[in-house]
């Protein structure tokens, strides 16, 4: 499968710059409404001649080629359980915080 092929004129200097979606950066949305997934990718590419970053935007799955972006549940995934070793770290923190208050009281009183 082929990626896409655009070239757009420079936000800048205006020359034009040849974005390939096989080649270029891009950053993924995903955007889920009442049930439905709905995905665009915003490719980047440094203009040659400026350095000013033009972008395209495209919600065209055939138009990606073969490139695989960001996995979605292994995204929550990951978010999920950095959620919940930082509520672990936390109970654990808590508890020996109070150990140590014990130990300073017995010894003090």
């Amino acid at each position: 499968m082929e990626a896409k092929k655009v070239e757009v004129p420079c936000s800048t200097c205006g020359e034009p710059v040849k974005i390939d979606f096989n080649e270029a950066e891009f950053s993924s949305q995903l955007t889920i409404l009442n049930g439905k997934k709905k995905e665009s990718r915003t490719f980047i590419k440094k203009c040659p001649n400026c350095g000013q970053i033009n972008t395209v935007t495209s919600d065209d799955k055939k138009e990606w080629g073969k490139r695989k972006g960001p996995n979605v549940k292994t995204v929550m995934f990951s978010g999920f359980f950095s959620c919940l070793v930082m509520i672990i770290l936390f109970a654990l923190f808590v508890y020996f915080a109070f150990k140590g208050l014990g130990i300073v009281v017995d010894w003090l009183f």
